[in-house]
């Protein structure tokens, strides 16, 4: 495979010569195994709240008031604007209406305790990732704008050849990773804003993720692509590749000096 799929070499040398302290003694191109999986989802995505929209839902939430005469009252507004206000939150599903007057739907109560308005969307088409050492999900900044290889090779016009590192995909993707991730109250920090509320799941398919391993005097250093400089997160899933792999992955691949 040979095209522009990810950072050169020069750029990578050119932000570690910027950082004060760091003396670099090798740089190793590197292809980490990850999972990407595939689903058809109903989405929860966020939007402000207009005022009333939100003074309404705090009232049946927090007033106990449920009659649209009595709210409008409540609010010193015309009925017909509790209606009508009411009937666009019950289209976005936060709110019912029985004999007994509205009351608030789980997604109601939801978008205001959060502070923002969901709606949710069926059949959108996402693919979610997750790293191929223990199967945890990768942040949605990663996600967005790293390089994702459907096969483990990569080499740069400038003649830099990128090594998968070996070892880790051999156990699979964890049966629960996708359920975990939706159950996780911080879902969002991985799957971005259109957050998966109920999925329909392909098999999960190996991807690479290609990285700039640098060797410094004191601890090493990886640079991708969706963080300018040195990543946390990439050295993280480096070292587990490395402890799952049970070798020494600085030792594969080609080797730059400084």
């Amino acid at each position: 495979m040979s095209e522009p799929a990810h950072l050169p070499m020069r750029e990578v040398v050119r932000r570690v010569g910027a950082l004060p302290g760091v003396r670099p003694h090798r740089f190793t191109p590197l292809l980490l195994p990850m999972w990407a999986v595939d689903v058809v989802a109903t989405v929860r995505e966020a939007q402000s709240y207009e005022v009333f929209d939100r003074y309404l839902t705090r009232a049946l939430a927090e007033a106990g008031l449920s009659g649209v005469a009595e709210l409008a009252a409540f609010f010193g507004v015309e009925p017909s604007l509790v209606d009508r206000t009411a009937r666009f939150l019950e289209s976005l599903g936060h709110l019912r209406r029985s004999p007994s007057g509205l009351t608030l739907t789980e997604l109601g109560h939801r978008s205001m305790t959060d502070g923002r308005r969901y709606r949710l969307s069926p059949a959108r088409r996402l693919t979610l990732h997750f790293d191929g050492v223990v199967g945890d999900p990768v942040p949605y900044a990663h996600v967005l704008h790293a390089v994702w290889l459907p096969a483990p090779a990569l080499t740069l016009p400038d003649g830099t050849v990128f090594t998968p590192v070996s070892g880790p995909l051999g156990g699979g993707l964890p049966a629960d990773a996708v359920g975990w991730l939706l159950s996780r109250a911080d879902a969002a920090d991985f799957t971005g804003p259109a957050v998966p509320v109920e999925v329909a799941a392909s098999e999960p398919r190996p991807v690479w993720l290609p990285v700039y391993l640098v060797e410094c005097e004191d601890e090493p250093l990886v640079f991708g692509w969706a963080v300018d400089g040195p990543d946390p997160y990439l050295l993280r899933v480096y070292r587990g590749c490395a402890r799952e792999s049970g070798t020494d992955v600085t030792q594969c691949g080609d080797h730059h000096g400084p």
